[in-house]
């Protein structure tokens, strides 16, 4: 397939379009929901955390109980970690109505007991946070 010059030429064509690709082969925390189909009105955060090495038991510790205080609006959608690829990384998937309820949701966590020592106890585990706002695609089974 490398020598057919058509290959070769999208495969060119391709590369002028794609700036960085990273692959990881993910597995869920048992702790979290299983993702289900939201109504198509939901915008959806994405929270990646690049971990310190060797605490990801920590973590799933810490975020299983801190996991019960961001129950009360059904905004967690999915949990998962790495194995293969970019290790020590976790992703959380969380759904919301708008930005607003985003904020307001975020906000009144605080107010349950437990949650900032959940956010006390896990923040050092930190080396990196990135937070992506996304929408579903009209061929999304999550929308």
């Amino acid at each position: 397939m490398l020598k057919d010059p058509e290959y070769r030429k999208r495969i060119q064509e391709l590369r002028k379009l794609v700036r960085d690709r990273h692959n990881q082969l993910l597995l869920e925390f048992s702790f979290w929901p299983r993702p289900e189909p939201r109504p198509p009105s939901h915008i959806y955060e994405l929270r990646t955390y690049q971990l310190r090495a060797g605490t990801m038991l920590e973590w799933a510790h810490n975020w299983m109980r801190g996991l019960e205080n961001r129950q009360a609006n059904n905004e967690p959608v999915a949990g998962f970690f790495s194995n293969i690829g970019m290790i020590h990384n976790v992703h959380h998937l969380w759904a919301y109505d708008d930005l607003q309820s985003r904020k307001e949701t975020r906000q009144a966590a605080w107010q349950k007991p437990g949650w900032d020592k959940c956010v006390q106890y896990t923040v050092p585990l930190m080396k990196h946070v990135q937070s992506r706002i996304m929408l579903p695609t009209d061929f999304s089974p999550l929308k």
